[in-house]
């Protein structure tokens, strides 16, 4: 269902069926292009289960908010295990365009994808609240409702992609391309991600703009600000106005990555049930690149505009740099060790 497997880049759906291609001509259409997806797929899994381990063995990084990255993280190593890897790297090898994985494939993809941009906006409201509401922020049920909200994305995600499968899109071996291809189908991809992903994309970056209009441009709302929270700390709303900014960033990169393939799609959304041309495609998989990138860079992203994580990265790093500095000077000069 998401924009990334639909015809419009799904070479599978673009040829006329499955079984009417020889199984040569998918060889010769993903050979070069399965190593470029490979090796993304590598660093995604690498990036994101590591980030996932250091902040669930880490107990300096257990908060609140962290628990949300910890859960965006394990997005991103499902998405590079049971979605990159069988769909764009094993989907020839293993004959999966004879399977049942055709029609399934899309489809957890598109709930991962509305997966990451609902852990995006959990994260904004988080930082968010954090800020304007740091009193009912710290209250004892904020961690219920935190572990409440990470279950709601991932209902609502994977029941919005698989909704499909269980009404109108009953999957059968050999119709992949022409159920793929099918006029209910696309129109229930483009209502599903303007409900879910552009929607939410769109109030955040007003929410996001507002704030931070008032707070960089407006000196005196931002007083004002500084003022509602007087037993606070100066310097600690300053580190939260400045998570704001970070936030709007991180915003702004998940747009960069992710708008020029759903715009991509918008545009041949008309006329895509009919077919496309080679010029399209060719955009397409340019596209498809940029935005499979994002899964694999989203850790460090994320490690580098989260301050008590980057500040826990660089203690680790420091601590074993000093203790191979140490060790390299005992055997250097053992006779003063």
């Amino acid at each position: 269902m998401d924009p990334l497997a639909t015809p419009t880049f799904n070479l599978t759906a673009t040829l006329s069926t499955i079984n009417q291609t020889p199984p040569t001509t998918y060889k010769q259409a993903y050979f070069g292009v399965t190593h470029i997806y490979a090796i993304i797929t590598a660093i995604t899994v690498i990036t994101n289960f590591s980030m996932l381990c250091f902040v669930v063995f880490e107990r300096k990084l257990h908060s609140m908010s962290n628990w949300i990255l910890a859960s965006m993280f394990c997005t991103g190593c499902i998405y590079g295990l049971a979605y990159l890897l069988p769909r764009w790297v094993m989907f020839i090898p293993l004959k999966l365009h004879l399977s049942y994985a055709c029609q399934i494939l899309p489809m957890i993809g598109s709930g991962l994808i509305i997966n990451f941009n609902l852990h995006l906006v959990l994260v904004s409201i988080d930082r968010y609240c954090c800020v304007l509401y740091p009193y009912q922020y710290h209250m004892p049920r904020a961690p219920i409702i935190i572990r409440c909200a990470i279950v709601c994305v991932w209902l609502i995600s994977f029941f919005a992609a698989f909704i499909p499968i269980f009404t109108f899109l009953i999957p059968e071996i050999g119709q992949c391309g022409i159920q793929l291809n099918s006029r209910s189908f696309h129109m229930y991809t483009l209502v599903t991600f303007i409900l879910l992903f552009y929607l939410p994309l769109f109030i955040l970056c007003i929410v996001y703009t507002r704030i931070l209009w008032i707070v960089n441009i407006h000196t005196q709302r931002r007083e004002e600000i500084l003022s509602l929270h007087q037993s606070t700390p100066t310097s600690i709303v300053r580190r939260n106005l400045r998570a704001i900014t970070y936030m709007m960033i991180l915003i702004g990169l998940f747009m960069a990555f992710w708008l020029p393939t759903m715009i991509h799609y918008l545009v041949l959304f008309p006329t895509i049930h009919t077919g496309i041309d080679q010029q399209a495609i060719s955009i397409g998989e340019t596209v498809r690149y940029i935005s499979f990138a994002y899964p694999a860079i989203n850790p460090v992203l994320y490690a580098y505009f989260t301050p008590i994580i980057r500040s826990e990265i660089y203690r680790k790093l420091a601590r074993v740099t000093c203790a191979n500095s140490y060790k390299n000077n005992r055997s250097i000069w053992p006779e003063y060790s």
